[in-house]
């Protein structure tokens, strides 16, 4: 114990830097200050000296706890069983999740030619311009939450049993920062209910029991890995509230009306500790933009939400679960209406969801790099999972004392 112990002070000590408070920290993406080439440091008040939390081994192994933790709770606390994962959708069928609807978040598409190639060297150029009769348009997932709600009819799944899949996905509209990348990985989860229980108290019980696991696997993780608490570091005493503050999105607006959207999300985590905002999709009473803009064909826009905690070392708003009750005809009609997009009624998925035949649920998705990122006190997301980073990001990390875990040789 004495020699591990040592070997982790030397892993802290070898990764030491300098990070700042508001800028190498910063994780929005609009003010990113890594991706956007400047200084990460200049002109920003030093939030002390920056560890790594545990070394490199020790970054996995907590990684492979918290993930057996997670996964072993939601089963138990949710009666979920995992079902294996999708990695592609084929196209035009309403399955895919189209995040906010817009052009540059659209998923990454591909064809499957489905014919017969020679093996060889020298292949026939003309013969691959041959089109087959079985050629498939494809897109990779950008999440499962329509997919999962035809698992559940498939299986017949019963009231209060349901299906969760650890999900990887590609998307390329991210821009990259230090909780924001291409790769989006997440525990998709979805259980069948009532629909007398589309109510927003149903939505409540079942957020709460997801805070309960993640508040549990801080004090498994923490016991565990006692070092990733550094005595005297400013985040040495930081643990999540047990309480989860619940709050709409139009009494956060008014509560800080002057702010943009991450601005006020972070002076509420900073306020609370830790929020649900109740409503994401609807504009403000008062027609200002929605808290932030949602896919019309899976949640219900009057009921899902988002859990945000603080980072204790980005000091900024910090992402966990994004939830919510799925639309039934009624709130998939108006939602399509409002988006513009009610030609998507003619999708397949659409149309099962607005003649009733898909069952009632309750689903979403828990970030599993975000919660490592949180647990292990790292202060990007790079630290946790592989993704693509450009050459300047790496560089800029690396005088940050952060190591990213690369996908290629990076000259740093």
């Amino acid at each position: 114990k004495e020699f591990t112990k040592k070997k982790r002070n030397y892993g802290y000590q070898r990764q030491r830097a300098q990070c700042s408070r508001q800028s190498s920290m910063r994780n929005d993406p609009d003010d990113d200050e890594l991706h956007a080439g400047r200084d990460p440091s200049a002109g920003t008040e030093s939030r002390g000296e920056f560890h790594a939390s545990v070394v490199t081994l020790d970054v996995q192994r907590a990684s492979t706890d918290i993930k057996r933790f997670v996964e072993a709770r939601l089963e138990k606390d949710f009666n979920l069983v995992k079902h294996t994962t999708p990695q592609a959708f084929t196209t035009n069928t309403g399955v895919n999740d189209d995040l906010d609807g817009t052009k540059s978040k659209k998923a990454v598409y591909f064809t499957v030619p489905n014919r017969d190639v020679p093996r060889g060297i020298t292949i026939d150029p003309d013969k691959m311009k041959e089109r087959s009769p079985y050629e498939l348009e494809c897109e990779v997932v950008q999440s499962l939450a329509k997919w999962k709600r035809l698992m559940l009819d498939r299986l017949g799944c019963d009231v209060g049993e349901g299906i969760y899949c650890d999900s990887i996905s590609i998307r390329k509209g991210y821009k990259g920062d230090v909780t924001h990348s291409i790769v989006a990985d997440q525990w998709d989860f979805e259980v069948r209910i009532n629909e007398e229980d589309r109510t927003a108290e149903t939505l409540k019980q079942y957020v709460t029991k997801v805070w309960k696991i993640v508040t549990d696997c801080e004090d498994y993780i923490l016991e565990k890995y006692p070092d990733i608490l550094l005595e005297g570091h400013p985040t040495a005493t930081s643990r999540l509230p047990k309480k989860l503050t619940f709050i709409t999105s139009e009494e956060l607006h008014e509560m800080f009306p002057t702010l943009g959207v991450h601005e006020r999300e972070t002076a509420a985590v900073k306020w609370f500790g830790a929020i649900f905002i109740i409503g994401m999709g609807w504009p403000m009473a008062d027609g200002t933009p929605a808290e932030e803009v949602r896919s019309p064909g899976y949640d219900d826009w009057r009921l899902n939400g988002d859990i945000i905690v603080e980072h204790p070392l980005t000091q900024y708003r910090h992402e966990l679960m994004s939830t919510g009750i799925r639309v039934n005809s009624e709130s998939l009609r108006a939602q399509l209406a409002h988006r513009g997009m009610s030609e998507q009624a003619e999708l397949p998925f659409m149309k099962a969801v607005l003649e009733d035949r898909l069952p009632f649920c309750f689903g979403g998705g828990i970030g599993i790099s975000r919660l490592l990122m949180l647990l292990l006190r790292t202060c990007h997301i790079g630290e946790v999972q592989c993704g693509v980073w450009h050459d300047g990001h790496y560089k800029q990390a690396a005088a940050a004392g952060i190591d990213l875990i690369p996908d290629r040789i990076v000259d740093v």
